[in-house]
């Protein structure tokens, strides 16, 4: 089954005082490129949330996002209080040993060493955190990949239809192709004959049959056609992958199918094959379009 490089994943998980929430979004990108915005505190594991991501996702611009909040929803800051008191009191006996008397600045006192934790700084605390932190960017992806999974499933059906007009398209200028060398040779049959209208010159038939050899020859496009029959077979095959990324190979089929398109635009002589190379050619551009979103 392919899957889309489109699709969007979320997850929250509960850690004692804290809450993890993670989103991970996918779009289409020609390669694999993951950006995190996740707590300097989490900075020295991006390595191994890269890991994690690299060993499920193949393809695509990935943007991970992860929030650490206390679950009281207040801020993320934990003030030692302990800490605090023992500043206290050690500034209070400075001030009775001096004889001064003892007022307190208590944004002066938080400011000191040790007095405030957050997230950026309590190590302990990162340490304690981080098997949430791959459980929820884990569940996040797994999220993605549904969806990316559900949009495939959207793809296949569309690019399943295109094929169909393809084949058929391919069918009816092969059908006109060898109506057109019969058409051809009659056509200048009667021109010869009309040229040729009240003297004793007769048609040389061989000739004739010749310049229809060499006609038949230059519009020849049977190869192109079998090559493209081909391609689509191939780009069917493709579509029943079973979770093996294949847009690449995909984007390459549908490359091909235009060159030959193009190919046979330029060497099919009958009128009644324009209209179709080009809904041809129309229908090879929208299967492009729609496989570039294909992981």
């Amino acid at each position: 089954m392919i899957r889309s490089m489109t699709g969007f994943g979320r997850a929250e998980r509960a850690s004692g005082e804290w809450v993890l929430r993670a989103e991970a979004r996918s779009v289409n990108h020609k390669d694999l490129k993951i950006s995190f915005r996740i707590p300097d505190a989490f900075r020295s594991g991006e390595i191994e949330l890269q890991k994690q991501f690299e060993a499920r996702v193949r393809r695509g611009h990935v943007n991970f996002a992860l929030d650490c909040q206390p679950r009281t929803g207040e801020s993320a800051v934990l003030v030692d209080t302990q800490r605090v008191a023992q500043y206290l009191s050690a500034l209070k006996q400075v001030a009775a040993a001096q004889g001064v008397p003892f007022t307190v600045d208590l944004a002066s006192v938080l400011r000191l060493p040790d007095t405030v934790r957050t997230m950026a700084t309590d190590e302990e605390l990162q340490r304690s955190l981080w098997p949430d932190v791959l459980a929820v960017s884990d569940a996040a992806l797994d999220g993605l990949l549904r969806m990316r999974e559900a949009e495939g499933a959207n793809l296949r059906g569309q690019l399943e239809e295109i094929c169909a007009s393809v084949e058929g398209l391919v069918a009816g200028i092969e059908k006109h192709q060898a109506m057109f060398v019969v058409a051809y040779r009659d056509r200048l049959r009667e021109r010869i004959a009309r040229l040729l209208e009240g003297t004793d010159v007769q048609v040389d038939e061989n000739s004739l049959a010749r310049e229809v050899a060499y006609c038949a020859d230059r519009c020849d496009i049977s190869e192109e056609l079998a090559r493209l029959r081909s391609h689509v077979k191939q780009f069917r095959e493709s579509l029943q992958a079973d979770g093996e990324p294949v847009g690449r190979k995909m984007e390459f089929l549908g490359q091909e199918m235009l060159r030959e398109a193009g190919t046979i635009g330029a060497k099919a002589p009958s009128a009644q094959q324009v209209p179709q190379v080009l809904e041809l050619r129309t229908q090879i551009d929208r299967l492009r379009e729609q496989v570039r979103n294909v992981e």
